[in-house]
């Protein structure tokens, strides 16, 4: 079966894309919220329309669309305000809380609050999530507006977290377990998707 982009709604492209590049790894990002308060408040959300982009500099992209027609989501708008944010590789474990985090809150209402996580220290007043085994410390580098909605964030990475049960350190390199991280990944509609087997082949000279 042949599918016409030009003659389909955004949503079709959408649901079609989603179901077809699979899996996508989840870029599941905490940024602080704009809020006067005397305790910082943070949104924690999880996006699939994520890439690495490039090693020098070190970036990534993140598409990120509205609430509603003319209502940012949280991450996009504390971003834009903030240019930084703390980006979270979460593991298979982790589903019930990237999942719980996807839910449409109000704007200050801390996905935090209901998931149960804990927050540990990490980069410039920003902490990372505990459970999480990788997380990375990004400054926002640019910015592309795709459509009325839809906006491609790029972040530069600053700095990288691993946990350490997860590293192997020699002379000539540094190995992160992939096994050990588990990721959890997402496929189409509702599905989501962890590592399962994995193959490791040489690449041929």
């Amino acid at each position: 079966m042949i599918f016409d982009f030009s003659s389909l709604s955004a949503n079709n492209r959408y649901h079609l894309m989603t179901q077809s590049i699979i899996p996508r790894p989840i870029a599941w990002i905490l940024t602080q919220n704009t809020l006067t308060t005397t305790e910082p408040t943070y949104n924690l959300a999880p996006f699939s329309y994520f890439a690495p982009l490039s090693s020098d500099p070190a970036l990534l992209v993140v598409s990120i669309g509205n609430k509603d027609a003319n209502i940012m989501k949280d991450t996009k708008h504390n971003l834009l305000e903030n240019k930084a944010c703390v980006l979270h590789i979460p593991s298979a474990e982790l589903v019930e809380q990237v999942n719980q985090s996807a839910a449409g809150l109000a704007y200050g209402e801390s996905e935090l609050t209901h998931s149960g996580l804990a927050l540990t220290p990490f980069m410039h007043d920003l902490p990372r999530i505990s459970e999480a085994k990788i997380a990375m410390y990004c400054t926002l580098y640019d910015v592309h507006q795709l459509s009325e909605s839809q906006l491609a964030c790029y972040l530069q990475v600053q700095s990288l977290y691993v946990a350490d049960d997860t590293v192997t350190q020699t002379e000539q390199r540094t190995t992160i377990n992939s096994k050990s991280i588990n990721p959890l990944s997402r496929l189409g509609g509702s599905d989501y998707n962890e590592a399962g087997n994995i193959l490791t082949l040489k690449r041929p000279s």
